[in-house]
């Protein structure tokens, strides 16, 4: 019996014994003042927070927001997969400068490992870290696209088409561009596939915006838009600036816009 006992509090003693995640930094910075992020995660009495930073630098230019307990974990069991950092290279990288720093709790005594782009990695690792950083870009991702109206569409690599959008109030969004959510794996092998983009308007002010988006000839003049087209959709930003997507205003909008046309 006392043998049993020794044994079963010997492994409750030994399960007990596990990491746990305290915070992780990660800063990337390029040639360009503004290619430049900086992201940090944390445990704060309970909660788990996101802060990050991006772009030229700017005084109190930074964004919180909190995520879940899930999210958390997923991170840390990533980096936790990790290998102990290796020293780093003599030829180090010049024109790119990017940081992983971990932080965490191992049988009560804080350990921090910091990973970066001179150091050598075994393939492993070297996957981890790109999941780890991925699953950072999603949150902040998520964050942004509540006040964000996004036009996502695919277009032909090989097509003479470009694609025209407008919004008005101007005023009530900033125009973001053009971004490139996926392009096609065998865009070098064959001369038609397509890619996926999506255009980004962030809020503003509140209000209702109107998004006009056609796929047309090049040389199109984008003023005539409203002139000539039907909106593509309207979005409510309420008095926090988060998006919704309308579906009475868009109709109305197309309805208001066929009987000026029938004039």
């Amino acid at each position: 019996m006392t043998l049993v006992l020794f044994y079963f509090f010997g492994c409750t003693n030994t399960n007990a014994e596990k990491k746990e995640l305290v915070s992780v930094d990660y800063h990337r910075s390029g040639m360009r003042s503004d290619d430049r992020i900086n992201i940090r995660v944390k445990k704060i009495a309970g909660t788990y927070a996101v802060e990050f930073e991006e772009g030229s630098y700017k005084e109190n230019n930074s964004t919180s927001f909190e995520i879940t307990q899930s999210d958390f974990d997923e991170l840390a069991n990533i980096l936790f997969e990790m290998s102990k950092p290796r020293r780093e290279r003599r030829d180090y990288i010049r024109d790119l400068s990017e940081h992983l720093d971990v932080k965490f709790i191992k049988n009560g005594k804080e350990i921090v490992r910091s990973y970066s782009i001179n150091q050598r990695k075994d393939k492993k690792t070297l996957k981890l870290e790109s999941q780890a950083i991925d699953l950072m870009y999603q949150w902040i991702d998520r964050y942004k696209r509540q006040f964000e109206i996004r036009v996502n569409y695919s277009k032909g690599i090989a097509t003479p088409t470009e694609i025209y959008t407008h919004a008005e109030p101007a005023d009530l969004v900033e125009d973001l561009g053009t971004f490139i959510e996926r392009l096609d794996p065998n865009r070098d092998n064959q001369c038609g596939g397509s890619n996926d983009y999506s255009h980004r308007w962030r809020a503003l002010k509140p209000g209702v915006v109107t998004v006009w988006f056609e796929e047309l000839m090049g040389g199109y003049d984008a003023s005539r838009l409203t002139e000539e087209f039907e909106p593509h959709a309207c979005y409510i930003i309420d008095e926090n600036l988060n998006v919704h997507y309308s579906k009475e205003k868009t109709e109305a909008a197309r309805e208001r816009f066929k009987q000026q046309t029938q004039r």
